[in-house]
């Protein structure tokens, strides 16, 4: 008899049961923003933005999202790439190519000096290694909503440097907070990346195929914006953060603010760029509730496998989990034993294996944080959430195979 033959509720048995442990505490930790003044500019940029931004999202193939994506760079002027002035309309939808090998050599050159990029590798590891402020930025998000991902005091005394650098980044990064959320500096690091892939392609570093591949990843990041709007204020936080890691100050900053400011309004107030609104959705094999980029870290200190079950009434139709227990594991997987359903499932649903599929626990806790208190809870454990929305625990006794 399978798993799924074996889903149904044990009659509760008398005596007292385990309790349920309590949830973390609400609210911010260690949040101390800087007042630079730059959030409130950002925030009267986003509502001059939204004025310009009246078409939301309208659906375009695969090519012109990606050459949309690196449209910052596109208004940039790379050696041996035609700029906006010598293309015709659909620039800004298209992906430029050299014209001639005098151009593609100008543009390899001009990729080998500045970036140290010659090749597909070098171009990952710059991306990879250069480009990435988002990861800083979810490091620090960690601290603030109480997930740290890592032992702040270890840092310390390991290097005491880079402790002080890190809470200085973190209290400046923590005025774009209440504006960007979860989106942090995301659209910077898919903005600059896409840009270095498009000249890669533009002078042949890239074939198409290494260019689509590299691509995918952030076609896939970038479905966490509603609307271009929200993907340009990420980009100018991004672009905020990035001089202020590398050494610019409030005046410096302000000014870079300016030069950002005149970019992505330029391409929101472009009905061949952003204010077409154009945009593409991957396809995916199910309709899920969020994209990975949406994800929290919620177990950065979890020990032993992360697998677990869950049905579609969760990850596809966004239901919380209202009940759930956890049985032995497979010991030939990394199977945490955890098994997660709406409660509203009916039989002949949860028989059917294409409901359910496997998961790793962070997922599952991203649909529904409330479960975290239970993960540790031992094997043979059940939960069921009552009307008031609390979890309560129930014996559970697996049938015997």
């Amino acid at each position: 008899m399978g798993f799924f033959d074996r889903f149904k509720k044990q009659e509760k048995a008398s005596g007292p049961k385990p309790e349920v442990p309590a949830a973390p505490e609400a609210g911010l930790i260690d949040f101390h923003p800087y007042d630079t003044g730059l959030a409130e500019s950002v925030r009267a940029l986003e509502g001059e933005l939204r004025k310009l931004n009246t078409n939301g999202r309208r659906s375009c193939d695969r090519d012109k999202f990606t050459a949309l994506l690196a449209g910052i760079a596109a208004l940039r002027k790379t050696p041996g790439i035609p700029g906006p002035n010598e293309s015709g309309p659909n620039y800004f939808i298209t992906l430029p190519r050299c014209a001639s090998p005098e151009d593609e050599m100008a543009c390899r050159e001009h990729l080998e000096k500045v970036f140290g990029i010659t090749d597909k590798k070098s171009m990952l590891n710059f991306c990879n290694k250069e480009i990435r402020c988002h990861n800083n930025y979810l490091d620090f998000e960690g601290f603030w909503e109480g997930r740290p991902p890592f032992d702040l005091n270890q840092l310390k005394e390991q290097n005491e440097g880079a402790f002080g650098f890190f809470q200085v980044a973190r209290d400046f990064s923590a005025q774009f907070y209440p504006v960007v959320g979860h989106r942090g500096y995301l659209a910077w690091d898919i903005s600059e990346c896409m840009g270095h892939l498009r000249a890669g392609y533009a002078c042949g570093l890239l074939t198409r195929e290494e260019f689509d591949e590299m691509a995918e990843h952030w076609i896939v990041q970038a479905q966490i914006f509603p609307d271009w709007t929200d993907f340009a204020v990420s980009l100018v936080c991004g672009e905020l953060y990035w001089d202020f890691r590398g050494g610019s100050k409030l005046p410096e900053l302000n000014k870079g603010l300016e030069l950002w400011t005149r970019l992505v309004t330029r391409l929101l107030d472009d009905g061949a760029a952003w204010a077409s609104g154009l945009w593409y959705v991957p396809p995916r094999e199910k309709e899920f509730k969020l994209w990975a980029p949406e994800f929290k870290q919620y177990l950065p200190h979890w020990e032993g496998p992360t697998g677990c079950l869950a049905t579609d009434h969760i990850t596809v139709l966004g239901k919380k989990v209202g009940w759930c227990y956890r049985e032995k594991p497979d010991g030939d997987r990394p199977d945490s034993g955890w098994r997660f359903f709406s409660g509203e499932e009916s039989e002949e649903y949860v028989n059917n294996l294409e409901h359910t599929d496997v998961y790793h626990l962070n997922t599952i806790c991203n649909y529904d944080p409330d479960i975290l208190p239970l993960l540790d809870a031992p094997c043979g454990t059940a939960y069921t959430r009552g009307p008031d929305g609390q979890f309560r625990a129930e014996p559970y006794t697996p049938e015997e195979d």
